[in-house]
């Protein structure tokens, strides 16, 4: 996993300059948060000396010693971009080996990623994003800032609050969220939309995304079972900034 580093940090300077601390926060996002601080400043300074990023003091800051913070250049922009080429490469073989391994797999065996139900597996949870923490909360607007995910078996309406440890993240609060759920075991992604990279970590976990209808919780479970939701085929608007990192500052 530590080959992905470079282009994590990257395409996390791609989105906006940052604090060393920041980009070691953000580790967890590519599954790369195993990796020492020290592993990750000396990774910082390779590329600052090879050109690929600048680093600046940040004098504006209130509380102990300045700190740096780190921006792309011009030339990382291009180490940016033929590390995504290489990427897309390896992401082929890996789904070839991925169809060749469930080709090859024994009859009556599943794969690994198949997420239909077996006679075992007589439940299933749907996750569904609401500002409150029961049946009744209201759904909320926002899949990746959403206050809390209510997973709830749909037969049963049995239910589980789970607080979203995104909801506050200064970016990539999406991918954070989908991770998040996914972590719970979800059969099911309910949502008003789901921005590009929540999106694509949902879509690669091969869990279907629904659109959201209803104003509560319990009314998109309704839906769901009355057949009444339309799968999300693609990705919505980008959310990542709303409000300055946190949704809930633009609301009253």
């Amino acid at each position: 996993m530590g080959q992905f580093l470079d282009p994590a940090l990257l395409l996390l300077l791609e989105q906006s300059p940052a604090h060393g601390y920041t980009l070691l926060n953000r580790m967890a996002e590519f599954g790369l948060d195993f990796l020492a601080p020290t592993v990750i400043y000396r990774a910082l300074r390779e590329m600052e000396d090879r050109g690929w990023v600048t680093s600046t003091m940040d004098e504006e800051t209130t509380q102990g010693p300045p700190r740096r913070v780190y921006a792309l250049t011009p030339v990382g922009r291009a180490i940016l971009a033929c590390c995504i080429a290489q990427l897309k490469g390896t992401q082929q073989v890996l789904e070839y080996l991925l169809a060749l391994h469930d080709e090859l797999a024994p009859d009556g065996v599943a794969p690994a990623t198949d997420h239909t139900s077996t006679p075992e597996e007589v439940t299933m949870r749907l996750v569904i994003p609401a500002n409150g923490a029961d049946l009744d909360a209201p759904t909320s607007p926002i899949f990746g800032r959403s206050q809390m995910f209510i997973l709830v078996d749909p037969e049963t309406l049995e239910f589980e609050a789970l607080s979203n440890p995104a909801l506050d993240a200064p970016g990539g609060a999406g991918v954070q969220a989908a991770q998040t759920v996914l972590q719970r075991g979800v059969e099911a992604v309910i949502a008003p939309s789901l921005g590009p990279n929540a999106f694509r970590v949902i879509q690669a976990a091969g869990i279907p995304a629904y659109r959201m209808k209803g104003a509560t919780v319990r009314e998109v479970v309704a839906a769901f079972n009355a057949g009444q939701l339309a799968r999300l085929e693609t990705p919505g608007a980008d959310h990542v900034g709303i409000g300055g990192g946190r949704h809930r500052r633009g609301r009253a």
